[in-house]
């Protein structure tokens, strides 16, 4: 039988030797202590000459593997064969190089060399035979083809007791003498397992074996490889004499979730040594048999337990588990933050795995005292900032005027807020006074959040203290009007109305809308003389409402502005006039795209979409060739509206050519409601153009079937 001898070596980033295995000195004579710290460049003198650096620099550059092939390359390392060779002065070797990752980083290379000379002698032998026409060729290995299967068994166990132990009892020696990361030692054994060397059976043997370090080792090696075939070898190592092995045979066992552990790791957890107690706990979480978590309760009676057993429960417990957290919440010294980060867990696993958070919320809010809620209150002045959340979120869940208030005076806080502000609005109402007072506050940010919350709780005892702060508050004048549309209250039009005379247009356009939310009887009574008011932005705002509302009496004023001095005036005329179901508009709108400036135009092209095509069809058309491309833009959109035919050619050609993508794609998207031949070829184009926006749109256009 063929033995296979594979060494290892490992180096850092800058091809420092870090680890040279036993077997590695048994192949080539060069011991670790000459090779470990010094350069690979010193250890090899003629490997730069042999132009084998460059394959360890484009390991380390671009984390790829390499592999060093006996016929073309020979040997990375210049000895003599294990067993002397009828054809070969030196030992012919496979080289795999390959990557060591620390985390998304190569932090080195682990190198493997494998002897394979004898392979090689035994190939030439039977290549020879064959050509003698030879009728009996010898099996490359002897033993795997005996005809007693146990034999055969054998012979596979023994090579896998030969595949590279000294590597990897160098590589768990390493990761304990000198601290290295973890995650090294982990990339090195998933590459060993690539090159067909069998980790598993070597770990398992050290696991066994007469050395403490290198167990403890194992265990840990064995956990991360996420082989369940190592849970009974685990378990046993439960019962190791020394302490460290049992901790980490109990950890591997958590990351493998070995359910057949559980009896076991219950047994440890209720041992009450706090060494060994404290991992099993926190095994039979990450397990998640849910079975024993009747066992796991009456650990959090015990002070040095109760951390763990709250995490475990949170991911396995029941409604139990829930009446049990809330138990020792309502005890004086409770550990409020854990339990409160438990029972949202719990909260979150019932709602993700079966639809139910809610069942457990109503179990906490039944179970919850006085003095739970208290120590809720409390620990959200003093919890590490990582604890806030769960603590808002369970004080959310309270009917509690003290709850509402400690949550409201944490409004200032940018992290919290969205949470807290969702806790508020489901207090409702009840939460309105102590709001209100917010909106006093020094903390700009904290009257915001106040305001915020007003309007999404939509109390009307909120409008008189909203509508006063309108004038003081430049920075909180759109949230105040935002939260007065959502509370729709007629209370708020006077101060609305005022809000049409500022300079500032978006506030402007804030108080159109609340005030069209609002829709009050007296509104056309108040906007007739607004809409020939000297000042452009409140007749602006004006033609904005009434074209809204449709109101007859302003109709013919509402035209007129089509004609006012004002740009933004006649652009907000001519925007409204499409909606008025009048006869005029189509030729008013028409005039406008052919003579006004690009806003008004722009607004003309986009309000054609909703008059009649027949009347408007000449002038769109036209205005594909406007100079400014928003007009084009809205044109094209305009034409696909009406699927106009006789706009096809033009399309095609702005879908091509035009300087400006936004005209571009919706021309191409006109042409796909016009002609799907031509946007099919539009869409090829797109495809082609190495643009991303242009390849998306062709991506989703709605080539396929019908037009819709």
């Amino acid at each position: 039988m063929i033995s296979k001898f594979v060494g290892v070596f490992t180096t850092d980033r800058d091809l420092v030797i870090q680890i040279w295995d036993a077997t590695l000195t048994r192949l080539t004579g060069i011991h670790s202590n000459h090779a470990c710290g010094r350069s690979l460049l010193k250890v090899i003198p003629d490997l730069e000459s042999r132009g084998l650096t460059r394959y360890f620099r484009h390991v380390l550059e671009d984390g790829v593997v390499e592999v060093l092939a006996p016929a073309f390359h020979r040997y990375l390392i210049p000895c003599a064969p294990q067993t002397p060779s009828p054809r070969f002065d030196k030992m012919r070797q496979r080289v795999i190089i390959a990557p060591l990752r620390q985390d998304s980083d190569v932090g080195g290379l682990i190198v493997t060399i494998e002897d394979v000379t004898e392979r090689l002698d035994r190939e030439h032998e039977i290549a020879g035979r064959l050509e003698q026409q030879s009728s009996e060729i010898p099996d490359l290995m002897g033993a795997l083809d005996d005809k007693n299967w146990r034999v055969r068994l054998e012979a596979v166990r023994e090579m896998s007791r030969l595949a590279a132990p000294d590597a990897i009892e160098a590589l768990l020696r390493s990761v304990r003498d000198n601290h290295r990361n973890f995650g090294l030692l982990n990339s090195a054994l998933n590459v060993l397992r690539l090159t067909d060397v069998d980790t598993h059976s070597t770990l398992i043997e050290f696991l066994k074996g007469p050395d403490q370090d290198l167990r403890i080792q194992a265990a840990l090696s064995l956990g991360e490889q996420r082989d369940v075939r190592a849970i009974p070898a685990l378990l046993e190592a439960t019962r190791d004499e020394n302490v460290n092995v049992v901790y980490h045979a109990i950890e591997a066992l958590g990351k493998l979730r070995a359910v057949a552990a559980v009896d076991r790791l219950i047994e440890l957890a209720e041992s009450k040594d706090f060494f060994l107690a404290f991992p099993a706990i926190e095994a039979l979480g990450e397990i998640g048999h849910s079975g024993v978590s009747f066992r796991i309760i009456p650990l959090l009676q015990d002070e040095m337990l109760r951390e763990a057993a709250a995490r475990a429960l949170s991911r396995i417990g029941d409604e139990f588990a829930v009446e049990a957290l809330i138990a020792i919440l309502n005890s004086r010294d409770a550990p409020t933050e854990i339990f409160a980060r438990s029972l949202m867990d719990l909260h979150d696993r019932y709602e993700a795995k079966y639809q139910e958070g809610s069942y457990i919320v109503g179990i906490y809010r039944s179970s919850i005292n006085a003095t739970g809620a208290q120590n809720l209150i409390d620990a959200l002045e003093t919890a590490e900032p990582e604890n806030l959340r769960p603590l808002v979120w369970l004080l959310g869940r309270l009917d509690s005027p003290a709850a509402s208030r400690a949550l409201t005076w944490r409004l200032g806080s940018a992290e919290l807020r969205n949470e807290i502000l969702d806790a508020l609005v489901r207090h409702g109402s009840t939460v309105t006074e102590l709001l209100v007072e917010q909106l006093n506050a020094e903390d700009p940010e904290t009257r915001a959040a106040a305001v915020t919350a007003l309007g999404r709780i939509r109390d009307k005892r909120a409008i008189p203290e909203l509508t006063r702060l309108l004038g003081s508050d430049p920075e909180l004048t759109i949230p105040i009007v935002a939260a007065l549309t959502s509370i729709r209250d007629p209370a708020a039009a006077n101060s609305l109305f005022s809000l049409l005379e500022t300079p500032d247009a978006a506030v402007r356009r804030a108080a159109v809308s609340a005030l069209n939310a609002l829709g009050v009887p007296e509104m056309v009574k108040r906007v007739i003389p607004l809409l020939g008011d000297s000042n452009p932005g409140i007749r602006e705002a004006a033609v904005c409402i009434a074209g809204y509302f449709g109101y007859p009496e302003c109709i013919d004023t509402v035209f007129s502005l089509c004609h006012d001095p004002d740009a933004n005036v006649r652009r907000a005329a001519i925007e409204q006039i499409a909606y008025l179901e009048d006869k005029r508009a189509a030729a008013v709108l028409s005039d406008a795209l052919s003579r006004d400036v690009p806003a008004v135009r722009a607004a003309a092209a986009a309000a054609m979409s909703h008059v009649d095509a027949s009347l408007v069809r000449p002038r769109l058309i036209a205005a594909l060739m406007d100079e400014d491309p928003w007009v084009r833009y809205f044109t094209a959109r305009s034409l696909a509206r009406h699927r106009i035919q006789e706009s096809a050619s033009e399309l095609y050609r702005l879908a091509q050519f035009d300087q400006f993508q936004q005209v571009r794609i919706a021309a191409f998207e006109a042409l796909c409601r016009i002609d799907r031949a031509l946007a099919a070829l539009i869409a090829t184009l797109f495809r082609a153009s190495g643009d991303p926006d242009l390849q998306d749109a062709a991506a989703k256009a709605p080539l396929h079937g019908k037009a819709s």
